[in-house]
């Protein structure tokens, strides 16, 4: 199930609401990656990480990968692609079976991993990841690893990530249309988690926000693995629109305003501080609304504490929270906001941190931060699969796999 990665170069296609990004890198057999080509592009056609102009979306998508073979020097001819949490179902399933009389070996792992992946074969749904977080030998929880030993009943417990077939279909037509193959596809929030949490948060378990353009996605990782994933279509956009509406200006200046002034801590001084507000877009037009910081903090914090409450509600709605420890991690664009951790802290009564991406060979300043940590997450995954190699434990953990759609779609489009 796990295919070794043969060429050195690899590289991924990070599709979210506000930009699309394409990154290509090296990859040497110990895992090692060098970033050698970069390019993002504004998004176009897409709408919460999904297709709503197929046409506008594949401009968007070619012109970032063109970018990114221009600075690599070399022509790619497919790549991974991160899906967002929002179009992600996030269940938790188990799978039985007798293995009396024998050494449990690599093919019992795999059986595990087929009877799950059998119950979604009439749902219309293809699984992007199946990892198994826990496996019970004879009723005895807490085995990492069952090869080897004996019993007469293995377990394990799963958490399958999977997507509507065609909804990946339209993300595969848009790649087709520019000429490239779809590798894989890659959960962005399990991508995220990779490139901003250490190894002792994801076995001790921790929560992750990420705060994207169009989405929120909210995640949970524990013993290792991500447990939970779901997401809510609010985000960073859905701010600067308030700040638009409320101050009667277009969005560009809205979103310049957000970032030079924004906070969502609110003090004294707010209130006795002005800031310009230009009422059009047009240069020539130089007429200014004269607002209150403190209008500005309001308007920003009502739309993050929404977020932050409909995340919290969702978390304790699918009794998962409490696998997510005492931690918060945020990151995203958005969660670059002054306060915005303090006020996060105080909804969630967690540990808050901000998420920073680790940092890549090749990857100049402005391409390295968090805005950016799902594609980093997306070859440190990569990375990781490829140096662990083909094993069963692989392939039952945390391997994309490869649904029947692709072949379908190559049969009947390619």
């Amino acid at each position: 199930m796990v295919k070794k990665i043969k060429n050195s170069t690899v590289a991924v296609l990070d599709i979210g609401s506000s930009k699309v990004v394409c990154f290509i890198a090296k990859m040497d057999p110990f895992g090692r990656v060098t970033v050698t080509g970069i390019g993002h592009n504004i998004a176009q056609g897409i709408k919460a990480g999904r297709i709503t102009d197929i046409r506008a979306a594949e401009i968007s998508v070619a012109q970032a990968v063109e970018a990114a073979e221009k600075m690599a020097g070399e022509t790619i001819k497919s790549l991974y692609v991160g899906i967002s949490s929002n179009n992600l179902i996030s269940q938790c399933v188990a799978s039985e079976l007798l293995v009396t009389g024998h050494e449990i070996s690599d093919k019992d792992i795999n059986r595990l991993v087929f009877q799950v992946l059998d119950k979604f074969n009439d749902q219309d749904l293809d699984v992007i990841h199946s990892f198994a977080y826990d496996y019970v030998l004879d009723g005895n929880r807490g085995i990492d690893n069952p090869l080897g030993m004996y019993g007469n009943s293995l377990a394990a417990d799963f958490h399958i990530l999977s997507s509507p077939t065609n909804y990946l279909l339209n993300i595969n037509n848009c790649v087709a249309r520019c000429q490239l193959e779809v590798e894989n596809f890659v959960s962005s929030s399990y991508a995220t988690g990779l490139s901003c949490l250490t190894q002792d948060e994801m076995d001790l378990g921790v929560t992750i926000i990420e705060f994207g353009g169009g989405c929120t996605s909210i995640s949970i990782f524990n013993k290792g693995h991500i447990l939970y994933s779901d997401a809510l279509p609010i985000g960073g956009m859905h701010v600067t629109n308030d700040i638009a509406r409320g101050f009667g200006t277009d969005f560009f200046n809205a979103e310049r305003i957000k970032n030079l002034y924004g906070t969502v801590i609110l003090t004294s001084a707010d209130y006795d501080e002005g800031i310009e507000v230009p009422i059009s877009s047009n240069k020539h037009d130089t007429e200014m609304n004269v607002v209150k910081r403190s209008e500005l903090v309001e308007i920003i914090r009502a739309r993050i504490e929404e977020i932050l409450d409909i995340s919290l509600k969702k978390l304790q709605a699918s009794g998962m929270d409490k696998y997510g420890g005492n931690k918060l991690v945020i990151t995203g664009g958005a969660s670059q906001l002054s306060g915005l951790k303090e006020v996060a802290g105080h909804i969630f009564s967690k540990n808050v941190r901000i998420g920073y991406p680790l940092e890549l060979t090749g990857l100049a300043e402005s391409t390295s931060g968090i805005a950016f940590s799902s594609p980093i997450g997306m070859l440190l995954h990569i990375a990781k699969t490829n140096s662990r190699g083909n094993g069963a434990q692989a392939a039952a953990n945390d391997q994309g796999i490869i649904s029947g759609v692709m072949q379908w779609f190559k049969e009947n489009f390619g």
